[in-house]
């Protein structure tokens, strides 16, 4: 299956692009229905945590340290809506785990 193109930004120009983030800089991928999502790091420079979102913004499931460069697809153990990829590490830095709720907020706010 081909990298998730989400309806905000594509993905290969994210992910690809980018030789670090910033301690709490993330991206988000929306997507227009929730359904088992599949990510792969191919190309991708940095290692991550992915972390699956469902449509009332719980969050379903972390693929923790995804390896970059690895060619095996990551998939979301249930549907998912919305998928945040952080720095690896920050999800275990910030006790985020499955179950817990996520809140998507603009820069203003």
């Amino acid at each position: 299956r081909r990298p998730p193109r989400s309806t905000l930004f594509p993905y290969t120009t994210l992910c690809r692009s980018r030789d670090s983030l910033r301690p709490l800089q993330g991206m988000l991928f929306v997507f227009e229905t929730e359904e088992m999502q599949s990510f792969w790091m191919l190309n991708t420079k940095i290692p991550l945590d992915i972390i699956f979102v469902d449509s009332n913004l719980k969050i379903v499931h972390i693929a923790k340290n995804a390896i970059p460069n690895m060619v095996k697809s990551i998939g979301s153990m249930f549907p998912a809506m919305f998928v945040v990829e952080v720095n690896a590490g920050f999800c275990e830095k910030h006790q985020i785990a499955p179950a817990c709720f996520i809140r998507f907020t603009s820069k203003a706010e």
